[in-house]
Parts: C-alpha cells; structure tokens; sequence
C-alpha cells in the first residue's frame, strides 16, 4: 500500500523559538487542546502568521466570540435521524465505561476548539479579501477577555502522525480524505486515530451516510455564512489584508495564502459537522451542541 503523505506543516512538537510561542499562545488565547491544520500549514509563510495572529489576538480572546462559537456549534448539527447510538456497538466490542470516556474527552474537547477555528479561519481569509470586520463596539461584557489557558484539568491533544502510522490507520486517513474530498486528515482524525476500532466504527455509522449529501453540504455553506457575518462585528481587524504583506510576502506567496486560506474556510466547516455529529452518536443531540467547557 501508498504510505499516506502528510501535508506540508509544522506540527506543535517541532516549532522553536518565536513559532513555538505563537502556537502556545493560540492554544492557551482559545482554550484549545491543540493548534490548528490551517495554523500549522500557514506557519510555512513565517512573513503571515504572527502578523495575522496578532491581528486576530484581541478579537478571538472576548467572550463575544466564545458565544459566537457556540453558536456555531449548534449550527453544525444535521437535520434528521440521529445516526445509531455508538455506545452499544463499542461496548459489544468490548470496550469499559474508561475506554469510552477517553473518546468522550477527545471529542469535547474538538468540539469545543473547531468553532473557534472556523471564527479565525474566517477572520483571516476575510480580511485577506479586504472584506475585513466593520469595527463595532461590543457591550462591556462581549468585549471582556475570556480565562486565559487550558481549562481546568485539560491537557493538549495527542496526534497521530500519518507517515508513521500503521497502515491500517494511513488506510482510515485516506477514506476519511477521498469521502471528504479533502487534501489531508484533519486534526480531529489525526487524534481519533488513537482509537482506530473507534473510528472505523465511526466512519461506518455516523458519516460516511451523511458526508457529502446535500443536507450535509447545505449545513456547511450555512456555517460559512453564519461565521463570516460574526466576524464582521469583531472591534477591529482579525486579519491582515494582502497589502499590508507587500513587503515580507512574495508575489508567489500571496498566490500559495490566498488558496490555502480560502480551502481551510471550507475544511474547517466540514470538520465541525463531523465532530458534532461523532458526539451526538456517542452522547446526543443536546450534548453535541452545548459548550462542553463553559467560561465562568
């Protein structure tokens, strides 16, 4: 078989000096267990990414956002029949209450991170069009800062790496990217991946039913129209405009930031979807869409 190739990036266990402390304050900003694809990619364009983190900083960290991603969250749910329960298959295949637990963190915790991400992605492809945010002003209690770093008890997220992954994951990750029509495994797959009996089963029940169906791809478009109208009320800039790049991006570079962001604004609402609906098959409907981690 193929070894399955990862794409280009620079995960969190490799970044030094300056990378590395961006990738840590994006994770302890958000609250998130892990830094995104999209961010891991654009730190191959090191003229972008603290620009566009330090634009999108003040905005990503407000409880306006944390409730704009919840929101979202909810948004991202499917309509129509709930996919079979994930419980009884897993327990019939031996799996303890511990065993399910450790999926049902995994789980919460990419459920809670993804809408965020949708939130930044979007900030930043929007802003790279000049169709940046129009400057509101937020309530005083919109506009506060959330905690700063990991909630209480969380650790970061463990990923597999795909090149050297066994192969019967490298063939779970390229069913997930032929079905998806996507360009590499998510993160969200890279740590479900820690379980492959689980998202096998996962992949069977809950979305190869759904992915791609006119239901599902209508629930994405809705989420990216709903995202960029959020963003549009952030109290500044989220992003940095191609401009502003003029002169530590090369013409060629602006052409390589332009796609990528543009396809993970779409990837990260597919993303979303699946996760949600992986926690409603294991938990409910109510459960997949309410904030696992609520600010205080």
């Amino acid at each position: 078989m193929t070894s399955y190739r990862r794409f280009p990036q620079v995960d969190h266990a490799d970044a030094a000096g300056e990378l590395k402390e961006i990738y840590d304050d994006i994770q302890a900003s958000l609250r998130v267990a892990w830094v995104a694809f999209a961010c891991r990619v654009l730190a191959g364009f090191p003229g972008y990414l603290p620009l566009a983190w330090r634009a999108a900083k003040p905005n990503l960290a407000t409880r306006y956002a944390e409730r704009a991603a919840d929101e979202l969250r909810g948004l991202a749910l499917l309509p129509g029949p709930e996919p079979p329960d994930a419980r009884s298959r897993l327990r019939e295949l031996g799996w303890d209450d511990a065993r399910l637990d450790e999926v049902r963190q995994a789980l919460d915790l990419l459920n809670y991170g993804n809408p965020k991400y949708m939130l930044l992605i979007t900030a930043w492809s929007e802003a790279f069009q000049d169709r940046s945010s129009v400057g509101e002003d937020l309530s005083l209690e919109n506009a506060s800062q959330i905690p700063y770093g990991l909630p209480e008890g969380v650790t970061p997220l463990k990923l597999v790496d795909p090149d050297s992954a066994s192969p019967e994951v490298q063939a779970l990750f390229k069913r997930v990217t032929d079905s998806h029509f996507h360009h590499g495994a998510s993160s969200d797959y890279r740590v479900l991946a820690n379980w492959p009996e689980y998202l096998q089963l996962a992949l069977d029940q809950a979305l190869d039913p759904v992915v791609r169906t006119e239901t599902y791809d209508g629930v994405a478009r809705t989420l990216l129209m709903r995202s960029r109208e959020l963003v549009r009320s952030f109290p500044s800039p989220a992003g940095i405009s191609q401009d502003a790049l003029a002169d530590s991006c090369s013409p060629s570079e602006i052409a390589g930031l332009t796609g990528l962001l543009f396809m993970y604004q779409r990837f990260i609402c597919d993303v979303t979807i699946d996760m949600v609906r992986l926690k409603q098959a294991l938990d409910g409907s109510k459960a997949a869409t309410t904030s696992p981690f609520p600010v205080p």
